[in-house]
């Protein structure tokens, strides 16, 4: 397996709980923050849906073999899972650590497949990069809108 195969593996593992724990956030999101929060986490766990899609299908093309069961996905991925509802402030906190950690895993495989003259990955893996630099911002200045509020 190359390097670019065993990143797109560890990729999907990670997004594949990222994705359950939008979810969780999703259903689960109350209080003053719920309008704004339960669309932003719809939209979070549709993109990244089919971003665990498009990864599963470009580790088919280039001779990899996509996870297959949740409970691989479990053993490999970086990712806790939620096990208990937390505030939304602490669900936003999650959101954008694991936002983090995936953009630079991406950044990771973007690099490597470049490296390795694989232009189709690299260009898959760093349009979603893009996309979740967006969301990493707004998340990002809705935690700060959140510190400003509490100080006030």
């Amino acid at each position: 397996m190359t390097r670019t195969n065993d990143l797109l593996n560890q990729i999907h593992a990670d997004a594949t709980v990222f994705y359950q724990k939008l979810r969780a956030f999703h259903w689960t999101i109350t209080g003053e923050s719920f309008f704004a929060l339960h669309q932003q986490f719809e939209e979070l766990y549709e993109r990244w849906a089919d971003n665990i899609d498009e990864i599963a299908e470009r580790e088919q093309m280039i001779g990899s073999s996509p996870l297959l069961s949740l409970n691989a996905a479990l053993r490999t991925t970086k990712l806790r899972e939620v096990t208990a509802v937390p505030p939304a402030r602490d669900m936003v906190s999650a959101v954008v650590a694991d936002l983090r950690y995936l953009f630079d895993a991406l950044t990771q495989a973007v690099n490597a497949a470049e490296q390795g003259g694989d232009r189709g990955t690299a260009n898959l893996l760093e349009e979603m990069r893009n996309k979740e630099e967006k969301a990493l911002w707004m998340l990002e200045a809705w935690l700060k809108q959140e510190v400003a509020v509490a100080t006030a």
